[in-house]
């Protein structure tokens, strides 16, 4: 009896082909079903066979789809229009929208639908192509630039908070040298039945090689992208737009002519001018007190003016000095306050911060430094457009660090950079109490004390969040949670603006930087 090995032998088994964009729609959906809850109503517009419904078993998922092609259709709860669903206002918590678009002879009034469907405060997943051979036949009439995806969402009242490419560059190569492949002419008989047959025959070689090379080239590239290898340059295939509808927004912008201006109101008189300049004044001066730093009178030891000096000249922090003063004083002045609790920074870079933080306090207090030591993690689909550019940026290899040098996140060694930059100004981490603390926030930050003072430098949404959620409980009464990022990043500042909405014994103050001041205990 052969053996399968022996029955194999001297056949070719074709080799598997990588696509790029499948792979990587599978992964965007994975980050989208994770940001999903439990028990959440998703509906999959134009589902067809229904290829991510496994990942949304821990939620309501349903099913539409117009059902007119030759194809074997799973389950599905609507058949109909994705322009005219059959469902109340406001239905879904997700609605997820996949390569279907382009099939929608009418988009801007899908878009439309969706966002009727879709309950406030819902999001839509939705990608869509821009490079891509006509398919599922009659039914196929757009392909989609960045700008039409942008200008449809954005005029049906969502609020985009991604769009960015599905696969890169290499991609789209990869399915252009697969195309070339698979149409070009496969032997010299079939060129030969084409007419003009000395010509064809002359360069029936150079069309062969050409398939061949294409073919084990469209692989080449397919494996680059899937490994990672992405350059947002030239043209993607296709796009993912990840959007919100907005709270308390039941159905899309009114399209109806504005009303009628007023008639033109008597200019102001000199008295009333006198009047706005002065309430302009007192809210310059309003505006420069809240800004100002609490602490501003309270003179910092020398040595810390000298460890400030320090890691700036070192590039060791992008914070300015006076940024940097804050957080010294904030330290100092829950030691001379008596507060008691931990000293921390979640998300250090570099060091800086956390060194000129450890200088100013009593060493006999703890500090924890918590830090991957190494390159960001990926942001989620919480984060907004701001923030994914970001960090397309920083994998991309471009991105550059303090003062034109390289970013601390292609660094290896990360940690032990950091620690000697502790010793080096003088802060020996074991003789100051200072613990660095190495992994994700979500896996290392247990906190089982007060917290008299904390320094969040986690950039994007789910690290932020992470952090609030872990400290802001242990918070003293008086001390206070600096964050870095609050007025640069979206996802930052939405995961703050959840976190502290109707929650009492806190108060938000903008200054240079977001300062949460703990006013009461739970």
């Amino acid at each position: 009896m052969l053996t399968r090995g022996r029955q194999d032998r001297g056949k070719k088994v074709p080799r598997r082909r990588i696509n790029p964009s499948r792979v990587r729609l599978r992964r965007e959906m994975v980050r989208f079903a994770r940001g999903t809850k439990r028990g959440m109503r998703v509906l999959d517009a134009g589902a067809g066979k229904s290829p991510y419904r496994n990942l949304f078993k821990h939620a309501r998922y349903e099913a539409a789809d117009f059902a007119q092609l030759s194809t074997a259709y799973a389950p599905l709860d609507y058949v109909c229009d994705i322009t005219d669903i059959p469902v109340e206002d406001a239905t879904f918590d997700r609605v997820i929208c996949n390569q279907v678009l382009e099939h929608v002879s009418e988009p801007e009034k899908a878009i439309a639908e969706l966002f009727r469907v879709l309950k406030p405060g819902g999001r839509i997943f939705l990608s869509a192509p821009l490079f891509f051979a006509e398919h599922q036949k009659p039914y196929d009439f757009f392909r989609y630039t960045q700008f039409a995806l942008r200008k449809m969402f954005e005029d049906a009242g969502f609020e985009i908070a991604r769009l960015n490419w599905l696969e890169g560059y290499f991609g789209t190569v990869a399915y252009n040298h697969q195309m070339m492949a698979k149409h070009l002419p496969e032997s010299l008989a079939e060129l030969r039945g084409r007419g003009l047959r000395w010509r064809l025959a002359y360069v029936a070689p150079v069309v062969l090689l050409h398939r061949r090379i294409a073919l084990h080239l469209s692989r080449f590239y397919a494996r680059l992208e899937v490994s990672g290898a992405r350059l947002e340059r030239g043209m993607p295939k296709n796009y993912v737009v990840v959007a919100r509808k907005p709270d308390g927004s039941s159905s899309p912008p009114s399209s109806q002519p504005a009303k009628a201006a007023t008639p033109t109101a008597a200019p102001p008189t000199r008295a009333e001018l006198e009047a706005e300049l002065a309430r302009l004044r007192s809210e310059t001066i309003r505006t420069r007190e809240s800004v100002r730093d609490p602490l501003a009178d309270l003179e910092l030891p020398a040595r810390v003016h000298t460890v400030v000096d320090g890691v700036r000249a070192e590039h060791l922090t992008y914070l300015k000095p006076e940024n940097l003063e804050v957080l010294a004083r904030q330290v100092l002045d829950a030691d001379l306050q008596g507060r008691p609790g931990l000293i921390i920074e979640t998300g250090t870079a570099l060091g800086g911060s956390a060194i000129v933080m450890a200088a100013a306090k009593d060493p006999k207090r703890p500090m924890r430094v918590y830090d991957v030591f190494g390159m960001i993690p990926e942001p989620s689909e919480r984060d907004g457009e701001d923030v994914h550019q970001r960090y397309r940026k920083i994998v991309s290899g471009t991105s550059k660090g303090i003062a034109g040098e390289t970013y601390y996140g292609y660094r290896d060694n990360l940690y032990d950079e950091v620690r000697d930059s502790f010793e080096r100004h003088g802060v020996v981490p074991a003789e100051h109490n200072v613990q660095l603390i190495q992994g994700l926030f979500q896996d290392t930050l247990e906190i089982d004390g007060p917290v008299a003072f904390a320094h969040l430098d986690g950039d994007w949404h789910e690290s932020t969040r992470t952090c609030l959620e872990r400290i802001a409980p242990h918070l003293v009464v008086g001390g206070r949670i600096v964050l870095d990022d609050y007025f640069h990043y979206s996802g930052c500042r939405d995961a703050v603006d959840e976190y502290f909405r109707d929650r009492p014994g806190y108060r938000l103050e903008r200054r240079m930087k977001l300062h949460v001041v703990r006013t009461a205990s739970a």
